[in-house]
């Protein structure tokens, strides 16, 4: 299998215009109508299209000046979460060449804007343009808690794959917390089979009540159209960007100093087997992260904390792996300081570490 990004500027530069089909209709044959419960369930599907539609824009880029010979375009999707004219989309729809590119935005009902780019988190794959409304009304998403979508809750995904604007698809929250091979460190995904394809990237995957549940951005796929697994970016990381981007222009993560590891993967860098490494550190079970390496002169450092330490909480909740991990560290304000339970020696530690603002290094190396 492989994994593309769902973008029309990743897989579909110079659709733009070939496939722009927001007016085109398609009229379908008459077929008798289902009474009943699921007459009612039909219209409610279609009710929760109507309503979240306005709120899904249609995003063109185009890099180089009408005329240039090294012109192109892309397309793309986004969500409206502000109604001054915040609109978020994934990075790889937008980061072609900020000095030459430019974007714009279609509403549901027609209406297109010049975008501007107001600021990218490349870790999480997020981007925030913003257009000027000039008065006209706009319909912001609601946000869902991710962490409260279940596998097998019902879903819609809307978008503009292969730039047919506002297409609705339909299906089913598959799994939950998903990684994929993907650059960004900062992943959690909600797998759907509602089909994604290029041009979906930046849409919305939302609930039965309407509710943003994640952005579509990549398909797992033999044949670089929806093969039935779809990845969106669970809601409650796209609003901790969200409202990072819209206050800074960029993403402020908190910055611990160490690389946290599970427990599998300690083992193999450390210990010839589990055991060993369960009986080292007085465990009957995994239990937390174990800290692989840290950071000279990092919070962690300076706080006594070691290579070789297991942290088994922070700031008094448990952490139960490496991911959660980085998102506890990721989301707490530079500055603040936090605490932290560690195991050392077969005995529990508890520690209190100042986090400072994480440097701007390379993702694939940085410790968190």
């Amino acid at each position: 299998m492989t994994l593309f990004l769902a973008a029309g500027v990743a897989a579909g530069m110079g659709l733009g215009r070939a496939f722009d089909r927001s007016s085109a209709t398609a009229v379908a044959a008459e077929r008798p109508l289902i009474s009943g419960d699921l007459s009612a369930f039909q219209d409610a599907l279609a009710s929760v299209a109507e309503g979240v539609s306005p709120s899904v824009v249609h995003i063109t880029t185009q890099v180089g000046s009408r005329g240039d010979p090294w012109e192109s375009q892309g397309i793309g999707s986004g969500v409206i979460v502000s109604a001054e004219g915040h609109i978020l989309t994934n990075n790889h729809v937008v980061n072609a060449d900020p000095r030459r590119q430019t974007f714009r935005v279609r509403c549901s009902d027609g209406r297109e804007f010049p975008a501007k780019l107001e600021g990218t988190d490349e870790e999480a794959d997020l981007a925030l343009l913003k257009i000027d409304p000039k008065g006209a009304a706009l319909v912001p998403i609601r946000f869902a808690d991710s962490d409260k979508v279940r596998v097998g809750h019902l879903c819609l995904a809307i978008g503009s794959p292969f730039g047919y604007s506002h297409s609705v698809t339909f299906g089913t929250v598959s799994a939950k917390h998903r990684h994929a091979q993907l650059a960004q460190p900062y992943q959690d995904f909600i797998q759907t089979d509602a089909p994604i394809n290029p041009g979906n990237s930046g849409g919305a995957l939302v609930n039965i009540k309407g509710e943003l549940i994640g952005i579509n951005a990549a398909i797992v796929s033999e044949t670089r159209s929806s093969d039935g697994v779809g990845l969106a970016i669970a809601s409650n990381l796209v609003k901790f960007v969200s409202d990072q981007l819209q206050k800074h222009g960029r993403v402020r993560r908190g910055y611990l100093g160490i690389r946290p590891m599970d427990f599998e993967q300690a083992q193999t860098e450390f210990y010839s087997s589990m055991e060993a490494l369960l009986d080292d550190l007085g465990l009957k079970a995994p239990r937390g992260v174990f800290v692989g390496f840290v950071e000279p002169d990092s919070p962690a450092h300076k706080a006594g904390l070691r290579k070789g330490d297991v942290i088994v909480e922070f700031n008094g909740e448990p952490v139960v792996g490496q991911s959660d991990m980085f998102f506890k560290v990721a989301r707490v304000n530079p500055g603040t300081t936090v605490s932290l339970k560690a195991l050392r020696d077969r005995t529990e530690r508890d520690l209190k570490i100042a986090l400072v603002e994480r440097p701007n290094v390379d993702p694939r190396f940085r410790p968190r």
